[in-house]
């Protein structure tokens, strides 16, 4: 019986396989390949190379005591060419299927079994695969295979050729996209304080997914900082560009770089502004209270359109401000409040006056308390019996008067104000005189004097 020898160097790896039968025509048989004619790459190839355990198929009947059939096997071979990659796979890897077999027929090659290896047929039939049993695709270099399998039976042997091609893999990187990086800054302006503590933020978009990206300001030659950053799978970037340096004032470019591509966006231009130099602010304007005249004869007291004017100003727009007269010492007059509005100007007056017609009931001091938001304002005034006395308004033509008799003789005043109560018989009354529309429009009249509202 004739064995193959096989060269020591091809290794086994077997693995399961079923196959059907494939019916391919008839190859012409030729001797195989001595080592010394066989090409570099498959001699390389060979040391990779294994078998399935393949499968028999079709008559698998053995007739004891019949005759022999003359041995006229044939193979095919499928696929004819395969990628390296795909000739690791057993499933997508070379068949070889021999055919015209007899059950008991013995089958070998000389590239995927050990010496003295040999598979028994079953049927008419045997399919298995060789294949690269290594992890490394290039463990076969692209080229031609060339193989013999051997069949024998009983004392008669016949060789079989064939051949398959491995190709190279194909490159399966994508084309990197052209890239079209455009960018965007936080802030255009920037002190160098600033710029140096928090940076400003850049934010891009059109870059190498996943590519390397420098967000860079400054100048080609001179860059004040440089972030590198990772684009996303959609090419945007974020990152904060900080100088390392104060920087003078001025214009300054700010531009991102593709690394991938070697692509840079159009530059942005941020300037860099000198620090702001805080002016002290002006502080509020206090209060202020003016109580006008200071002094006032009884007549003129209870003359409704003179009075005593009680103005402040400097308050809140709007907020409420409380006027409060009390007479000082033991007076039958009552103490009188009354709460007004401050204008749009925080200004705010009332005209404080008598409504007995008994004029020297009001002589006396009185003190005057403000209240504007949280001032406390304090005044006084004097009615008095003396005629000269300063700051009386007098009457309209300026000589004035303190004869409260005289005033009492033409009868009672008129009451145009709203009255106290709680008053002992014959004590005088203080009313805040006019209704706040009118006292809005003296104060848009903007009098020289206070006692003029």
């Amino acid at each position: 019986m004739k064995k193959l020898a096989l060269a020591p160097a091809v290794a086994l790896a077997i693995t399961g396989l079923a196959a059907s039968p494939v019916i391919a025509a008839t190859e012409a048989s030729a001797p195989a390949a001595s080592a010394d004619t066989q090409p570099a790459a498959q001699q390389n190839a060979k040391s990779a190379l294994a078998h399935t355990n393949g499968q028999s198929s079709g008559d698998t009947e053995h007739q004891e005591g019949a005759e022999a059939q003359n041995l006229e096997a044939e193979i095919s071979v499928s696929p004819k060419e395969v990628s390296q990659s795909d000739f690791m796979d057993p499933e997508t890897a070379v068949q070889v299927t021999v055919t015209g077999l007899e059950a008991g027929d013995t089958i070998s090659d000389d590239v995927s079994f050990e010496d003295d290896e040999t598979v028994t047929a079953e049927g008419d039939s045997y399919t298995y695969t060789i294949y690269n049993r290594t992890n490394d695709p290039e463990a076969v270099a692209p080229g031609t295979i060339n193989f013999t399998v051997t069949v024998e039976r009983g004392d008669e042997a016949q060789d079989l050729s064939g051949a398959f091609t491995v190709v190279e893999d194909e490159a399966d990187d994508p084309e990197t996209p052209a890239a079209d990086p455009k960018i965007s800054v936080s802030d255009k302006e920037v002190t160098a304080e600033d710029l140096q503590n928090d940076g400003i933020t850049v934010e891009g978009e059109g870059f190498t997914p996943g590519g390397e990206v420098d967000l860079i300001g400054g100048t080609a030659q001179s860059p004040f900082g440089v972030a590198t950053v990772t684009a996303d799978d959609d090419g945007t970037v974020s990152g904060t560009i900080k100088s390392e340096a104060a920087l003078e004032p001025g214009e300054y470019s700010v531009w991102g770089s593709d690394q991938e591509t070697e692509t840079t966006s159009e530059p942005v231009t941020v300037t860099v502004v000198e620090e702001e130099t805080e002016e002290p602010s002006t502080p509020a304007a206090e209060a202020e209270l003016t109580v006008s005249p200071e002094t006032i004869s009884p007549a003129d007291f209870i003359d409704e359109d003179k009075g005593v004017t009680l103005a402040v100003e400097n308050c809140e727009p709007g907020e409420d401000v409380k006027f409060v007269v009390n007479p000082e010492g033991d007076s039958n007059v009552t103490a009188y409040e009354n709460t007004v509005n401050a204008d749009d100007e925080g200004k705010a007056s009332v005209n404080v006056y008598g409504t007995s017609s008994d004029a020297s009931a009001y002589i006396g001091d009185y003190d005057v308390t403000v209240t504007c938001g949280d001032a406390e304002l304090t005044g006084e005034f004097s009615v008095s019996d003396d005629a000269n006395a300063g700051g009386s308004d007098g009457d309209e033509d300026g000589s004035g008067s303190a004869d409260g008799g005289e005033a009492g003789d033409g009868g009672d005043l008129p009451r145009t104000g709203t009255e106290l109560t709680g008053l002992v018989g014959g004590a005088g009354l203080l009313l805040i005189g006019g209704i706040s529309v009118a006292l809005t429009m003296r104060r848009k009249k903007t009098p020289e004097d206070p006692s003029e509202i």
